[in-house]
Order: structure tokens, then sequence, then C-alpha cells
């Protein structure tokens, strides 16, 4: 992979975005699989409660980085995508019978 410092020097802005757009998604997914499984296994316990907030407020911070970066539409365009994929997924992991937050 490419650093970042390497595609700066060579000038190739939109490739330097990409990368980084690509990257906020996959940190956005990981944040969003973590709290729902967060999620699936809560009680009443307070610092479970908390973590799956952190998770949440991660996300956010990345929706918001995306939308700079992209614009909101687009932006969110792409984390619907994403996070449909993970949900399909944890449903799948679930047995197939569990339905995503969300989304209809």
């Amino acid at each position: 992979m490419v650093s970042e410092c390497q595609s700066s020097a060579s000038g190739d802005g939109s490739s330097l975005r990409s990368e980084r757009v690509a990257a906020l998604l996959q940190q956005l997914a990981e944040e969003y699989e973590a709290a729902r499984r967060g999620l699936a296994r809560a009680s009443c316990d307070y610092s479970r409660r908390a973590l799956v907030e952190a998770h949440l407020c991660a996300v956010t911070a990345y929706q918001a980085e995306l939308g700079q970066l992209l614009g909101e539409a687009q932006a969110q365009a792409l984390i619907k995508v994403r996070l449909e994929e993970v949900d399909r997924r944890l449903a799948a992991e679930e047995g197939g019978g569990a339905t995503a937050p969300g989304w209809a």
C-alpha cells in the first residue's frame, strides 16, 4: 500500500482521497458492527451501553468526515451500502432470521 507521503509526492491527490474514503468506510463499518454486536448482547449494564455509545460516536465522526470529503449525498449513499453489507453479514451469522435495524 502506498503511504500518504508517497501519494502526496506523486501529486495524485485523487488517489490519496480515494484511499482515505476507503479507510473511513472500513472504519465506519467496523465501529457500526461493534455497536450492533454490543446491542445484541445488551443488558442494563451501564459499561456495555457506554461502549455501544462510543462506537456510535465514532460512526458519526467518520460519517462527518466522509461528508466533507465527498458531499453529504454521496457520503450517505456509500455509507448506506456499506452498512447494509454489514447488516446482511451479521444476519447470516445469526441464522438469517435477524432484521437489520433501520433498513427496510
